[in-house]
């Protein structure tokens, strides 16, 4: 819109008008008195954006949507960050430039339609690099098996390691232990926001308080516990496919 300096009154008058128009369009007065000096000051061209509807996302007032929407921003970059830390080795080239777009760009999401779009995008690419580090954890067990078989020791361990009772292993990095298949993901790779709590025992697991073994299991419901192959585990994180544990270490 541009306003013609050289009408004063119709300039005053324009910017009440459209003061009053937001105003009652539920925009707040913040985003009223920010246009009603725009359109007070010196010519320019000014773009008015439209109000948000937020009465039709189900909220009571500007201040509750701004603040909702702010949290899923939020929380999308965050999920994006976890992602990337946990599965960035096992993405490719477009998968990382979609993870990285949402660290980035989540501040720049303008309504929930696409905040939920961009959550559903990153809910369904990390089920697809779940299914990439299993294949790429079960590729290496082949091939750590394989040598085994053919006479071959490393000189780390022996392969032997993730089927000799004593449970997950660093060397051999799965395990499989009553129904279930245990792998780990590093602090090195992604602190956890608790793990100050937790402690390191001799083997490189973190265990909380309590003693059990802190794992992430993408099936299980946040803190519940059960027995996986070194004793004692509680949930504390998800993001691993169903039927897998994910040990928490420091390895």
């Amino acid at each position: 819109m541009r306003i013609d300096s050289r009408k004063p009154k119709a300039a005053a008058l324009s910017a009440a008008l459209a003061v009053a128009l937001l105003v009652g369009a539920g925009a707040t007065d913040a985003h009223a008195a920010t246009l009603s000096d725009t359109v007070g000051s010196a010519p320019s061209e000014t773009t008015l954006v439209q109000p948000v509807d937020y009465r039709g996302d189900g909220y009571g007032s500007m201040q509750e949507w701004n603040a909702s929407m702010e949290a899923k921003r939020d929380s999308l970059e965050m999920r994006a960050q976890i992602i990337m830390n946990m599965y960035g080795d096992y993405a490719t080239d477009d998968e990382c430039a979609v993870l990285q777009g949402c660290i980035d760009g989540a501040g720049s999401l303008l309504t929930m339609g696409e905040v939920d779009a961009r959550s559903t995008e990153l809910d369904e690419l990390r089920t697809a690099l779940e299914d990439a580090k299993c294949e790429a954890l079960e590729a290496a067990e082949a091939a750590q098996a394989s040598y085994y078989n053919a006479g071959y020791n490393p000189s780390y361990a022996s392969a032997a390691s993730y089927a000799n009772g004593s449970g997950l292993t660093r060397s051999a990095g799965v395990n499989n232990y009553n129904g279930r298949r245990e792998t780990y993901y590093s602090s090195n790779v992604l602190y956890h926001y608790r793990t100050g709590e937790w402690t390191q025992d001799s083997e490189g697991f973190w265990r909380d308080s309590d003693g059990y073994y802190v794992v992430a299991a993408g099936d299980m419901a946040q803190g519940s516990t059960f027995t996986g192959s070194k004793g004692d585990c509680k949930v504390y994180d998800s993001g691993c496919a169903a039927g897998t544990t994910d040990y928490y270490t420091g390895w």
